[in-house]
């Protein structure tokens, strides 16, 4: 059995967001805004996760507001709200959950067992480098699976652009089933269910590599700004009969020792590289002193975060993004044509998204050296490195 160890320093910038986690206090909240992430792959079957409204009014009576729950399965757009202040409370899974706490968020309770997760290949495949020209089936694109398959193959030196062929479905059932019948080499699952199912199936396929042990279920976090005054309520709510969703098994407080686990789930991450060729890479304080210097402040994101929360006085030229994250990405199939507005490519231009994780200001940074801007500022740590240093913003969520 082999183990994925971290890389690029994730681990360690985890650590430092638990250390700057104390920021100042929020104004108080007039209502709970929760965010269920269900990811399908999941999801119980014969329970019904759509109904909320019990849970939402538990939450209501244990935390004295108006509470709201919307559930996504779209574990896109949940890793999106976890770089964003839109919600006070997320509860979703372990991937989801390292990077909101990476953020703005800090773990409050736990509600699954721990699990490893295995990459499985047909017999003819003896290690991850020989995945290359390969078919992979994985679940949904972000879903925690894929999550850690992306990680365990870019430890190896293996990128998904590498890959023969990726099909994204919904569950392992389905990976594990395109295996047997010859319509994928290689699919990632829970590695007691890759290993009953190898015993069941011999000579199908073998476990290639595994993750070490990562929290399953879902987990509940909160905003930094607010846990002084929400946490004890939301820790008597999971105490209490009342404290808990259907489909995501009773919470509980999570033990410190929890906490360090998400260092690893972040460390299988995929995040941009330090430096741009041709770009100079900035902090937030440098990108303070560029805006009162003239410099364009762009916002790569959607006009939906931006809306929520931008800097001061920064342009929304979205980058719709559809490429690979990888630094080989192929350009022709997003869409950047949002930097046709920016007409003097003599000016300083400052790019941004929502951090290391984000590609999209990565990205927006190299088509604008492509299109012969001659100044240009890569803000890697984006809005969640701007909202620690407790630096201006607009938006919906500075107007609460």
């Amino acid at each position: 059995m082999m183990f994925v160890g971290n890389k690029h320093g994730a681990a360690a910038l985890f650590g430092l967001a638990v250390l700057v986690g104390t920021v100042a206090a929020a104004p108080a909240p007039t209502e709970l805004r929760v965010m269920l992430g269900v990811d399908p792959s999941d999801e119980v079957k014969g329970i019904e996760l759509n109904p909320t409204i019990a849970p939402a009014a538990s939450l209501t009576r244990y935390s004295g507001l108006r509470t709201t729950i919307t559930r996504t399965a779209s574990m896109g757009e949940a890793m999106r709200a976890s770089r964003t202040l839109e919600n006070e409370v997320l509860i979703v899974p372990a991937h989801v959950t390292a990077s909101a706490i990476l953020h703005a968020y800090t773990l409050v309770g736990t509600s699954g067992r721990q699990q490893a997760y295995a990459l499985l290949a047909s017999e003819s495949i003896k290690d991850v480098a020989q995945l290359r020209g390969k078919r992979v089936y994985l679940p949904q694109q972000d879903s925690l699976r894929s999550y850690v398959a992306k990680g365990l193959m870019q430890d190896a030196g293996v990128k998904l652009a590498q890959l023969g062929n990726v099909t994204y479905g919904n569950t392992s059932e389905g990976g594990l089933l395109a295996i047997s019948l010859g319509m994928a080499d290689a699919t990632i699952a829970e590695e007691a269910q890759a290993r009953e199912w190898i015993a069941k199936n011999p000579g199908k396929a073998h476990v290639l590599k595994t993750t070490r042990p990562v929290p399953g279920g879902a987990n509940l976090v909160v905003r930094k700004d607010l846990c002084e005054r929400l946490c004890p309520r939301l820790v008597a709510w999971m105490n209490s009969p009342d404290g808990v969703i259907p489909g995501t098994g009773r919470f509980k407080p999570a033990a410190e020792a929890a906490r360090g686990e998400f260092a690893y789930v972040a460390s299988l991450g995929i995040t941009t590289p330090d430096a741009i060729n041709g770009v100079t890479t900035v902090a937030a304080d440098r990108v303070a002193s560029l805006a009162r210097d003239g410099a364009t402040i762009v916002d790569t994101r959607s006009a939906k975060e931006f809306d929520s929360e931008h800097i001061r006085g920064a342009l929304n030229l979205p980058y719709i993004e559809r490429s690979l994250k990888e630094t080989d990405f192929d350009a022709t199939k997003d869409d950047f044509s949002a930097l046709a507005k920016l007409t003097d490519k003599a000016a300083a231009v400052v790019f941004l998204c929502n951090g290391p994780e984000c590609w999209k200001s990565y990205k927006a940074s190299r088509a604008a050296a492509g299109a012969g801007f001659k100044t240009i500022y890569w803000f890697r740590g984006g809005m969640p490195e701007w909202r620690e240093k407790n630096m201006p913003t607009e938006g919906a969520v500075a107007a609460r």
